[in-house]
């Protein structure tokens, strides 16, 4: 059985002021201006996965207030609030142990909105019998001009926001329950991050593999900038709500 972790506690500091009155993933957007996490709910649910744990930290109150048990929208929802101290994303994962059990998880950063084919990924993950399968997409389009120069420090190319053909983690990814193992070998009171400490042990235990398709939407919403530019006609199209 699969399970949806939802990553939702987070301050939103590039998203000030805006977030010191409202919780990020509850940030309306699309065209019928909905909460970002209510587009999360239902892509989860359309796809079959219906047990979602939300770990919650700040303002968890609009959160709850908002989605209650999930039965609205045919979802069973648990809220694992931090403790208090230094959060990471493993310290929180490892918070939600008793919460989760064995089952298998689809980690999901609640800042992020995408239409990806969760039925798909899962069977991709399920062939490869590893570990970990991360949500990679290709190219990268830097928010920057980038410059060539010479010896002489003549420029003698210019690119403005060019896209870099490589592959980028989106934050999503499923996960088997193998990797709370992995975290109690850490101090839970200290912050645990899952891409700077879990990862890179299962690339080197040869136990991660990428799902790479080709036509997936996928934006991150965590500043004001990226929150400005949203194509919400695009997302209510996507997201089919």
């Amino acid at each position: 059985m699969t399970v949806g972790v939802l990553f939702c506690g987070g301050k939103g500091t590039r998203m000030r002021p805006l977030t010191y009155y409202i919780q990020k993933v509850m940030m309306p957007i699309g065209l019928d201006q909905r909460p970002i996490m209510e587009y999360i709910v239902r892509h989860f649910v359309r796809h079959g996965v219906t047990d979602l744990i939300m770990l919650v930290n700040y303002k968890r109150e609009q959160i709850e207030g908002y989605f209650e048990d999930g039965s609205r929208w045919g979802a069973n929802i648990t809220y694992v609030p931090d403790k208090p101290g230094h959060v990471g994303t493993g310290t929180a994962l490892l918070n939600a142990h008793e919460a989760i059990g064995d089952r298998r998880m689809i980690i999901f950063y609640s800042d992020i909105i995408t239409n990806v084919n969760f039925t798909e990924m899962l069977s991709f993950h399920s062939s490869h019998g590893k570990w970990s399968t991360i949500l990679a997409t290709k190219g990268w389009k830097l928010r920057v001009g980038t410059a060539e120069i010479d010896s002489s420090n003549l420029v003698t190319s210019f690119h403005e926001k060019p896209t870099i053909p490589v592959y980028v983690n989106t934050g999503i990814s499923i996960l088997e329950p193998v990797i709370f193992d992995y975290l109690s070998e850490f101090d839970p009171t200290q912050s645990i991050d899952l891409s700077r400490d879990i990862f890179p042990q299962f690339v080197k235990a040869e136990q991660m593999v990428a799902y790479t398709p080709s036509d997936v939407y996928w934006e991150d919403i965590g500043s004001i900038e990226r929150y400005e530019k949203l194509d919400n006609a695009l997302i209510t199209k996507l997201m089919k709500v």
